[in-house]
């Protein structure tokens, strides 16, 4: 009588979620549109919270998070206007005008992010610095940082 041979018992680990990021400029897509009411001094607003899951070359193991947020507020000039702008392009509200603008439409857009690191006065209080998205763009118009390094 052959005994088969025991096979280890192997179940996959999965990735941890970083909000860890290296400063550079990455693909990345967005995951989360959430509004959020926030206490301001001038009283309660709106804010619109993106969630992106940003591809670090290397960070192949976990599942590399960022986020931004913005007054709800599409007036010309506003943040988020400006960046729906750099999007979309101009047109959008040229032809949305009057109209409304459906923001559940950046769940699942791929984009391109620019991550700084802010160094606040209590810094030290901190293992890691503030991780900020700086800017965000379409696909095709950053230098993407760890993919240029890569290919030199």
């Amino acid at each position: 009588m052959l005994i088969p041979k025991s096979k280890a018992l192997a179940i996959p680990v999965p990735k941890e979620p970083n909000f860890r990021i290296p400063e550079g400029k990455y693909r990345a897509k967005i995951t989360t549109v959430r509004k959020l009411l926030v206490e301001r001094s001038d009283g309660i607003g709106e804010t619109l919270r993106l969630l992106y899951e940003v591809q670090v070359p290397s960070l192949p193991r976990c599942i590399n998070l960022a986020k931004s947020e913005y007054r709800l507020d599409l007036t010309p000039g506003s943040d988020l206007r400006n960046v729906l702008t750099r999007i979309f392009g101009k047109q959008v509200f040229t032809e949305a005008a009057g109209l409304t603008f459906d923001l559940e439409q950046l769940v699942g857009m791929d984009v391109e992010v620019e991550i700084e690191h802010v160094i606040t006065s209590r810094r030290e209080e901190y293992s890691y610095p503030l991780v900020r998205v700086r800017d965000i763009r379409k696909p095709g118009t950053m230098q993407l940082t760890e993919y240029a390094e890569a290919n030199q």
